[in-house]
């Protein structure tokens, strides 16, 4: 059997249509959210988050964190010659903004904070630790995967 043009153009035309109607519907399943919502305002801030990031780079004594298996909380040791700490504790997911989770640091006599994180999926998380304490900032990030 032979195919004229006029079925050939046919046939290559339904072809084109029906594969752009499947990208298309595959396009809109997608996740197309943006990393964060003030992302403009983010950008212009970056230059005091690289000053936070050069702050606790020049700590003698670093902050140290810890996941306890056995209570399902993260420990957040700061050093002992922090004084009044006071900032916030981000666990951002990489998958889905909707689970991100933020603790206000309240730290005890030992100068640590303990964060229950029983509600917290498994997976991996970013803990995005942005404090002050003697008037200077600070900013570290680690990641934490939860099994």
């Amino acid at each position: 059997m032979k195919i004229n043009w006029g079925w050939g153009i046919t046939i290559f035309y339904s072809f084109f249509v029906l594969s752009f109607i499947v990208i298309l519907i595959f396009s809109l399943g997608q996740d197309n959210s943006l990393v964060t919502e003030n992302y403009y305002e983010t950008d212009l801030a970056y230059q005091d988050h690289k000053d936070k990031l050069a702050n606790y780079a020049e700590l003698s004594a670093k902050v140290t964190e810890s996941f306890q298996h056995d209570t399902r909380s993260y420990l957040i040791q700061f050093p002992s010659d922090m004084k009044s700490v006071s900032g916030e504790v981000h666990f951002y997911r990489p998958s889905s903004a909707d689970l991100d989770y933020r603790v206000p640091i309240q730290t005890d006599p030992a100068n640590q904070l303990v964060i229950p994180v029983e509600q917290l999926e498994s997976g991996q998380w970013i803990v995005q630790i942005e404090w002050t304490a003697g008037g200077r900032p600070y900013f570290k990030e680690t990641r934490l995967f939860i099994p």
